[in-house]
This record gives C-alpha cells, structure tokens and sequence, in this order.
C-alpha cells in the first residue's frame, strides 16, 4: 500500500452516519406519498429504509410508489432533501473516529469524495461537519447527471495522483473500483449488505481500521 496517493471516499455510510438524518426526512416524505393513496404498504423503519442509501434520488421511490404522478415524487424528494439539510444541523453526525482518521490521512494523501449525491447537500455536510478543509475535491452524481460511478471515476482520475484507492460501503463503490482497476476498501459497518463488498480487496468493520490498511 506504499504506493497509494489519492484516497476516494464515498460518502454516505463510509463517512457519515446518515440514517440519523435520512430516516425521520425520508418518513416524511413516505408520509406526503401515502397522503395521496401511494406507497400505502411501506413502513418506514431503519431496515426498509438503508438500502435506498448510495442509490441515486429516485430509486426509492420507483421501488415503493412507481405508479405516482412525476411531480408527486418530486415533491416528496424535495421535502426529503430539505429535511436531510434541516437535521445535518441538528442531529447529524459523521461515523465515530471519522474526523481522527482524516486528520491523519490529509497529511499524506490527497483526499477526495465521489458521491451519488446532490450537490447542494453535500455541499451542507462539508460545511456542517467542518470537513471541507481535508478534501482536494469532490464529485457528485448530480453534477455528471447521475452516471455510474466507475464512469465518473474514469472521466476525473486523471486529476488526481496515481496510486488511487476507493474506499465505499455499497456495491457501486466497489465496481467503481474493479472496472477502473484499482484496489477498494469496504465499509462494512455502512449499509451495505455482505455480499456487496465481496469483490473488494480489503474490509473494514470501523473508519480506524483504514488507517492500519495504509501504512
């Protein structure tokens, strides 16, 4: 691992802890669909939620309400965002260990974040969590129109130092990482089922293990 120089890090479920924001928004959001006679048979809970998490904006509810009207859903998407940046102030936070770990790594390796998020929210992380400071650059998938990872990756390594390691917690991290042939890391305790990160070269169960994995 001595010839690592760049470090790409998916967001959530490897940096930040973002069932405590997107659970009760995206509840929210479940309420306004059900209101309308759509998505009458999810529950929101923590188990039925965690899998939409990585996923691009719309693919929850083309699982749980795809007969609703277009502007529906965007409705409900809308009030999902903005209660996802309402909570980042209140009861948001990063994975324990998160800011210890990118302290150290910053110093040695330049940092970055790729992301199938929107760009004004995690834009509102970087400054809620204070972490802007530690990255070189960040990519969503709302600024490359929600292509696949392994293709934004491809478009913008040539930017970043050779010797680039993915580190994510779902399966797209990983095949990010396997067609662009470079090594991953997978984050186990994000919400990604086991069997996501079968193909990644190394596995971690907490962000201080990254450290160790690097020297």
């Amino acid at each position: 691992m001595n010839k690592i120089k760049s470090i790409v890090f998916d967001f959530d479920g490897t940096l930040h802890d973002t069932m405590k924001i997107y659970q009760p928004a995206f509840a929210s959001g479940v309420e306004l669909l059900q209101e309308k006679g759509f998505a009458k048979d999810f529950s929101p809970t923590a188990s039925n939620i965690k899998k939409f998490l990585g996923e691009k904006p719309d693919f929850a509810y083309n699982q749980i309400a795809k007969d609703a009207p277009r502007e529906l859903i965007e409705k409900a998407m809308h009030k999902v965002g903005t209660g996802m940046e309402d909570y980042m102030d209140t009861v948001g936070k990063l994975y324990p260990g998160t800011i210890e770990v990118l302290e150290k790594l910053y110093k040695d390796y330049d940092l970055y974040i790729l992301s199938n998020c929107r760009i004004r929210y995690l834009e509102k992380a970087l400054d809620a969590y204070n972490i802007r400071k530690y990255f070189k650059d960040y990519y969503t998938g709302e600024a490359f129109k929600y292509i696949p990872k392994e293709d934004i990756l491809r478009s913008e390594r040539k930017h970043m130092k050779e010797g680039i390691i993915f580190v994510g917690d779902r399966y797209h991290d990983i095949m990010a990482a396997v067609d662009n042939e470079i090594p991953s890391v997978f984050a186990r305790y994000g919400f990604g089922e086991e069997d996501e990160g079968k193909e990644a070269d190394y596995k971690i169960d907490d962000i201080i293990e990254l450290v160790e994995i690097l020297k």
